[in-house]
């Protein structure tokens, strides 16, 4: 059954290693159990590691389409996908994920967009992890979202939570990362939309009550040389 409060179109930006791309894979996956119609679009043309291409194979596996480079052209530039793009937005019948380049650099394409985007149904959040360089403090992170709504020229909607250290993640990890989110939401007066956890953590967090809704994420993005 459809979510009414569910936005067709999902928006997902954030600075460099704010997992924002892991997290747009999931929830494309989550949006796929539930809608018959997905897409995930890669706008990262800033970060050459970790990109939505990368998983090809994983999201047709589950009939998600995928939009970006084909695989002989995966390190090509925007320009050749932009007309896909556009027509995916302004289709109704498919719930669409926008995986964004890093920082206010990479939502400079997202802005490309924004004239049509200004007139749909959309949710865009931004991912944040404290553990990460420029945002480990508030006013970095007030910062970094002022400068992504400027250069996208679109308005920030929700926060997410994703803090880690990777492997060396544990419960005081995220709790203390967490806490500083919620600081930051207060300040710009945003709702934190979820909180990203490692679905090999449940265990140790499954007693603790946090305030807002748990994301479980499976890791698919690897280092090339791992």
């Amino acid at each position: 059954m459809k979510n009414k409060d569910e936005k067709r179109i999902q928006i997902f930006v954030g600075g460099f290693g704010s997992g924002k791309t892991e997290i747009a894979i999931n929830y494309s996956f989550q949006l796929r159990e539930k809608y018959k119609q997905v897409a995930i679009v890669d706008l990262d043309i800033v970060n050459p590691y970790f990109r939505t291409r990368e998983v090809r194979d994983n999201l047709e596996l589950q009939e998600i389409r995928l939009i970006a480079p084909k695989k002989e052209m995966v390190y090509a530039d925007l320009p050749q996908i932009s007309p896909e793009i556009k027509g995916m937005l302004q289709n109704i019948h498919y719930y669409v994920v926008l995986d964004v380049g890093g920082d206010d650099v990479g939502s400079v394409v997202l802005g490309s967009f924004s004239s049509i985007l200004q007139g749909l149904d959309y949710e865009m959040s931004m991912v944040v992890n404290v553990y990460r360089p420029f945002t480990q403090e508030i006013a970095q992170i007030l910062q970094l979202a002022k400068e992504l709504e400027k250069s996208s020229r679109l308005k920030l909607t929700s926060i997410i939570s994703n803090p880690n250290l990777q492997e060396l993640t544990d419960k005081g990890t995220i709790i203390k990362g967490h806490k500083l989110i919620e600081q930051v939401a207060r300040e710009l007066k945003l709702p934190i939309r979820f909180l990203c956890i490692e679905k090999s953590l449940a265990p140790e967090i499954k007693n603790m009550n946090f305030n807002h809704p748990i994301f479980y994420l499976t890791r698919f993005m690897k280092l090339p040389w791992k």
